[in-house]
């Protein structure tokens, strides 16, 4: 992945992009400080549960450990999956979820006896991880992808992967396609990836249950065991996706995905920010990416993950969860590129800050 980087001045041309970002991460953290909560002293010594999205969880491990410091709130969060932190919040059993995609329609309309707010966190790559010994920087185009994952393409060498790296030296080795077992967002945006890139492969998009490629296919449970699988020892030949931050972790190489401009990006967070940056917002706070943006740096498989809180109920919780929100949204975001993520574009700077307001309402 590294190349060589013509001097400019004092810094490389990365070295300006990484410095833009933190640069946007403090102005966000400036942007997003909210006024000390009324009920302050409740807010902080009441416990708050939560689960679901484990593309979040990297970054929410970081913040609350921050928030614990500075503002004595004390936060456990468990990635179970965006399908099992949705389930969590419609029966009660955490008091807010972490998702990388809405509600259903169905599961909006269990959810409707306890009314929410979705509060967008951090934005983030899915990464295309991969396992080839003595192959180290791969570039595939949308389609070839999802020919990948629908089990299509089933050998290394295959000529079409062959096509776009002429200078990789290709084994002939069938490809483990390694999937999310469980009911995931990760997998509802990649699929819906796939989907808008080669629906004749892929006919089927924003599927958190991921359809296992019969033959070549294996599911793992959550990020952490497609990102385990890939990395250890049985991975030999494996490819899957997860969150650029479980790809940084294990020290996985990444796919270059060739965007809806022809150009090889990765998940970086300037990628990531570049594919958000004409993203509309809508009034309940979600936003839709577009996955064939013809934005030349753009990143084409990003997302932004959500808390989703509740409007009602415990007014010591909701105000422990205010809290902790203003930290994640506003100091914790200079972290965020650090770990594997994106900080929030200014687009939904507004959005984050009434969202916030609506839990003490």
């Amino acid at each position: 992945m590294p190349r060589p980087i013509a001097i400019l001045t004092k810094y490389s041309k990365e070295q300006m992009r990484n410095k833009s970002i933190l640069l946007a991460s403090a102005a966000l953290s400036g942007a997003l400080a909210f006024p000390a909560l009324a009920s302050g002293a409740e807010a902080v010594t009441t416990p708050i549960t939560g689960q679901g999205s484990s593309f979040v969880a990297n970054f929410l491990d970081q913040c609350k450990v921050d928030a614990k410091t500075t503002k004595g709130i004390n936060v456990t969060y468990q990635a179970t999956g965006s399908g099992a932190g949705r389930q969590g919040y419609i029966n009660g059993s955490v008091d807010f979820a972490g998702s990388d995609v809405p509600f259903s329609a169905n599961e909006a309309e269990q959810a409707a006896a306890k009314p929410f707010v979705y509060i967008p966190v951090v934005a983030g790559g899915v990464a295309i991880v991969y396992n080839v010994p003595g192959v180290r920087d791969v570039s595939l185009p949308g389609p070839v992808i999802a020919q990948i994952f629908a089990g299509k393409i089933v050998m290394w060498n295959d000529k079409a992967i062959a096509k776009s790296n002429p200078k990789a030296k290709l084994p002939k080795q069938v490809i483990k396609v390694i999937v999310r077992s469980d009911s995931s967002g990760t997998s509802s945006v990649f699929s819906s990836y796939l989907n808008s890139v080669d629906p004749a492969s892929f006919a089927k998009g924003g599927l958190s249950t991921f359809p296992i490629p019969k033959v070549v296919g294996i599911g793992q449970k959550g990020s952490d065991g497609v990102a385990n699988y890939v990395a250890g020892s049985q991975g030999k030949g494996a490819i899957g996706y997860v969150e650029q931050s479980y790809a940084l972790e294990r020290k996985l190489p990444t796919v270059a995905v060739l965007n809806a401009a022809g150009k090889a990006v990765r998940p970086t967070a300037v990628a990531v920010t570049a594919a958000l940056e004409s993203a509309p917002v809508f009034p309940d706070g979600t936003i839709k990416i577009d996955h064939l943006t013809t934005n030349a740096a753009a990143y084409p498989i990003s997302t932004t993950a959500y808390v989703i809180a509740p409007k009602t109920g415990d007014p010591g919780k909701r105000a422990a969860l205010a809290a902790f929100l203003t930290e994640v949204s506003g100091p914790c975001q200079s972290k965020a590129a650090k770990l594997g993520y994106a900080p929030l574009p200014s687009s939904l700077q507004a959005a984050v800050v009434k969202s916030i307001a609506a839990l003490s309402a």
